[in-house]
């Protein structure tokens, strides 16, 4: 009888773990277009996001360099980027983002406010 409430337990745990990661992808997704349609020189053909992971390896400094980086030498985005503006978070959230203009593809990483606020795109890297 133990067993089948742990198991029921752990059942219902890793359903409602499924349904709020697929929230949290779905919500970044709709940040990144949002983002892109905003910064992007051209409207883009098809934007397409991996699944949401997180990263406590990008400081102030290292975001700076990622987004002076992106504003001076990624030929697809319009001048200036607007960025969100935060600063000392702890982690960051990124997806891998496939982005079609037209018949070219690029490949970016998109680092995000880790509550995903709307204005949280912190920095993009050319893959």
């Amino acid at each position: 009888m133990r067993y089948k409430s742990i198991r029921t337990a752990a059942m219902t745990f890793a359903v409602m773990a499924l349904l709020v990661s697929c929230g949290d992808k779905y919500k970044a997704e709709g940040i990144v277009k949002d983002f892109l349609n905003e910064n992007l020189k051209s409207e883009p053909t098809y934007v397409s996001c991996k699944p949401l992971a997180t990263t406590n390896r990008i400081d102030d400094n290292t975001l700076g360099k990622l987004q002076k980086e992106t504003q001076a030498n990624d030929p697809i985005f319009k001048k200036p980027i607007k960025y969100g503006a935060y600063k000392k978070l702890p982690e960051l959230r990124y997806t891998r983002t496939t982005i079609v203009l037209g018949t070219d593809t690029f490949v970016r990483t998109i680092y995000l406010h880790p509550e995903l606020l709307e204005d949280g795109v912190m920095a993009v890297k050319e893959n």
